[in-house]
């Protein structure tokens, strides 16, 4: 596996892409320098305001295979078309919406909120947290004399905001929302956020981060209606809205009491804190053989990693919010409203020398066209496996793991929004190590806005998904294909860094997608 350098060029994350991105960072600095913590209800009428969702790309593709599948069709990408025709009473149903509200003059003063510990550690294994991964690490913290807890985490499906009896935003019906959602003991909130936010937390009362909440126009002290592992619909209070690098990336923080009401008790990962210093807690996760291949450490004050990838919030906020259906035979449908808007009516060729036909997000067809395209012009394309990816591979393909048999809680797949494309399935498969791909393609997918999947915890080589910024420029020790770092990528690469740039900020951005594809 070559680790040369690309030919340089002038291409980059594609303008429109760019664009969608400075949108989005622009909110997140907002959340991220002003992360205030909002109390109590609304206590007066608030005023109304829309929230726009991405417009379709006016990109012209190089050809169109035609898709005769209804908007909300689950039919993943693959070679031959699906002509069959799809008949549902809900495939016409649009979500019912009220305007959003803008934030409301609250009862209690907004209290200003920071990280009360970024010397945090998360330590966690591919899928379900192993009996043996929770043993080994809480050893380590005992023995480094840390504090510790064990996390919990997965999508939640919500149906419902209302606010006093007035309906804020309601998904269709049959439909939810997924949530990504953790799970904290209070002990944990306080020391790793605030104590503030965890006073607030109770069996009844939540915490919703700052961007979700301004994705619908929620405000503390509005009602959400969550999904339990049953099915049954559990009805719960917004008690704060908090910033982002605040939660460290999950929309819904509960607590256990929370948790139990609606069934979640899927472990995540084990967190350590106030331990004496790095060098202390390094030697005994090493100490705890947890320095493994097969086990993640995240430590908070890691610059972030090249090949992370976006959580829920921040995927919703770039790409559009949709309502998701389970069916009976484990496919998932998604609304059509968020179909029409936001996918091409079908499969189309990318790039006539890299010929892979796929239905991907509009935003994100044009990165990856530009990436593809200087795949090609450096001489390239035989290191993409065209075959694989038409066969199997492609970009829009809903998926939903369940926790348990019939479970309503579980996991979602990046596929769903269409914000990812599998290319060499077979010498770069779900596992396989080291990757087949060539670096300098890895490379070229990075510079165009593009995280690796090589580098999960599982790899999963052939997975490359958007994140709508560069990514070929940070310097970080990836296990493959490490990034070739200009010398003057950063004027001081030994200043400490903020928050919101570091490992601490997404410590639980994670939550509620598929393991395989984010761990």
């Amino acid at each position: 596996m070559s680790s040369h350098d690309p030919s340089a060029t002038d291409s980059a994350v594609p303008a429109d892409a760019n664009v969608a991105r400075r949108v989005m960072w622009a909110a997140l600095s907002v959340i991220v320098l002003v992360p205030l913590l909002t109390l109590g209800r609304p206590d007066s009428d608030p005023d109304t305001l829309r929230a726009s969702a991405p417009s379709s790309s006016s990109t012209t593709p190089d050809s169109t295979v035609p898709d005769s599948t209804t908007p909300d069709s689950t039919t993943p990408d693959s070679t031959t078309p699906d002509t069959s025709s799809t008949t549902s009473t809900t495939t016409t149903t649009t979500t019912t919406q009220v305007p959003f509200p803008a934030l409301a003059v609250v009862e209690a003063q907004a209290v200003r909120v920071v990280p009360e510990q970024t010397d945090v550690v998360s330590v966690y294994n591919s899928g379900a947290l192993t009996f043996s991964t929770e043993s080994r690490a809480i050893a380590a913290a005992v023995q480094a004399d840390a504090d510790y807890a064990v996390s919990h985490a997965a999508s939640m499906g919500m149906t419902l905001v209302s606010r006093r009896g007035t309906t804020v935003q309601a998904a269709p019906a049959g439909y939810a929302y997924p949530m990504g959602t953790t799970v904290l003991d209070p002990t944990a909130v306080e020391a790793l956020m605030s104590e503030t936010v965890a006073e607030v937390l109770t069996a009844t009362d939540i915490v919703m981060s700052s961007l979700t909440a301004s994705l619908r126009g929620a405000v503390a002290g509005d009602e959400v209606t969550l999904v339990s592992a049953s099915g049954a619909p559990v009805v719960f209070t917004i008690a704060a809205v908090v910033s982002d690098a605040i939660t460290g990336g999950t929309e819904l923080l509960l607590s256990p009491e929370a948790a139990d009401r609606v069934g979640l008790d899927r472990k995540s990962s084990v967190i350590m804190w106030n331990f004496p210093d790095r060098a202390t807690i390094d030697r005994s996760l090493a100490d705890n053989a947890l320095v493994s291949n097969s086990i993640r450490i995240r430590r908070g004050w890691d610059p972030a990693d090249p090949d992370s990838t976006l959580g829920m919030a921040a995927a919703k906020s770039l790409l559009g919010e949709f309502a998701y259906r389970v069916n009976a035979d484990g496919s998932v449908s998604i609304d059509s409203a968020w179909t029409s808007e936001n996918l091409p009516s079908g499969r189309r060729l990318l790039d006539s020398n890299v010929q892979i036909i796929a239905r991907c997000h509009n935003l994100i067809e044009p990165a990856l066209r530009a990436a593809l395209a200087e795949v090609a012009a450096n001489g390239l394309s035989y290191t993409i496996n065209v075959y694989d990816a038409n066969r199997a591979g492609g970009c829009y393909n809903p998926r939903f793991n369940r926790l348990a048999v019939n479970s309503s809680i579980g996991f979602l797949s990046r596929h769903t929004w269409a914000m990812a494309i599998d290319t060499n399935t077979i010498g770069s498969c779900q596992g396989c190590a080291p990757p087949d791909l060539d670096c300098r393609t890895v490379r070229i997918f990075r510079k165009h806005g593009f995280a690796w999947g090589g580098n999960f915890l599982t790899p999963d080589g052939m997975h490359f998904e958007f994140v709508g910024e560069r990514r070929d420029q940070l310097p970080y020790p990836s296990r493959f294909c490490e990034n070739i770092v200009a010398d003057n990528a950063f004027t001081d690469p030994d200043a400490p860094l903020p928050v919101e740039a570091t490992e601490r900020a997404t410590l639980f951005a994670d939550a509620g997608l598929v393991a395989e594809h984010h761990e």
